[in-house]
């Protein structure tokens, strides 16, 4: 029995459905259905049911569940102990992102990260900080990178990177041509809002509310999941948004939005890293982990802000 077909039952369990699994494996839903059907032929029995509804798992699937994730990390284990016996950095490593990080700075880190250590297979997933915190206490992850520090005290956190969450508008908006924005003005602004559970949410929803500005009173047009949806919904003239300055650099340099600055309130915050104090992970993963936390990954990340401090 190929291997691969139990990671892709694997990653269906995590994604929610057999097209979200696909997109993330890299291959095509027929694809992600032969590697079942062939699983399911293997059992002699049906794992996963499909209906209107999507999908669940049959009693056969929910013990195969079980099963299938200690074969897994049974594998990956073994893998990793080989690779430290044979002095080699290599193998698969699972991090986890939160959007910003994921989407805007992770490309560039593991690009330098392996080309230091080729032989490291990254897999990197991209969702909500609570996600990710979640995703590492279920060992589906080895660490993570994240915009909010974690309430759970069992995750341990290290600020290796800064960022700062700006107030965007479009370049034809009033306040475009104003050098600063008194709180005030926000009441009743048309305002592109992030999802519960990010962490760029919480950190403007606290430094306005120690500002003196509820965020409830704030008027909501759209809330998005990303902060590169938010971005494009002030490109789209939808409202004003608070995003992460990496993910607005583009559309700052090409002139498609415009900070402005909020009077009397600024939204720095770090970039987590997270990891289990005590879990094994292999000479890869603390290889990453050491990677992100030095002067090099630093450099690489904040040094984009040189460029976009002259804007704005």
């Amino acid at each position: 029995m190929n291997l691969n077909y139990f990671r892709t039952f694997s990653v269906i369990m995590e994604a929610g459905s057999f097209s979200a699994a696909a997109k993330q494996l890299g291959l095509t839903q027929p694809a992600v259905s032969m590697h079942i059907q062939a699983l399911e032929d293997y059992f002699g029995t049906k794992l996963i049911e499909r209906n209107s509804k999507g999908m669940e798992l049959t009693r056969a699937g929910e013990l195969a569940a079980l099963s299938v994730a200690r074969l897994l990390d049974d594998v990956d284990t073994t893998r990793r102990q080989i690779d430290e016996m044979m002095g080699e950095v290599a193998g698969p490593v699972f991090l986890g992102a939160s959007t910003v990080p994921g989407e805007q700075l992770c490309p560039q880190l593991i690009r330098a990260f392996t080309q230091r250590y080729p032989r490291v297979k990254p897999r990197l997933i991209v969702d909500s900080t609570n996600v990710i915190i979640d995703k590492l206490n279920r060992r589906e992850l080895d660490l993570g990178i994240v915009g909010a520090q974690p309430k759970d005290p069992t995750v341990r956190a290290e600020a290796v990177f800064s960022d700062e969450i700006i107030f965007l508008v479009n370049p034809s908006h009033r306040f475009a041509r104003l050098k600063e924005v008194a709180l005030e003005e926000l009441y009743g602004e048309p305002f592109v809002g992030r999802a519960s559970g990010s962490g760029s949410r919480s950190v403007y929803e606290r430094e306005l509310s120690a500002a003196g500005l509820s965020p409830s009173r704030l008027t909501p047009v759209l809330e998005v999941g990303t902060s590169l949806a938010a971005v494009n919904a002030v490109e789209a003239n939808l409202g004003v948004a608070l995003v992460s300055m990496y993910a607005a650099e583009k559309s700052l340099l090409l002139g498609t939005a415009t900070a402005v600055s909020l009077a009397g309130v600024k939204f720095a915050r770090p970039f987590f890293l997270i990891t289990m104090p005590h879990r094994y992970g292999g000479r890869a993963v603390a290889e990453l982990a050491n990677f992100l936390r030095s002067p090099e990954a630093r450099q690489l990340v904040e040094g984009r802000k040189h460029r976009w401090g002259t804007l704005g």
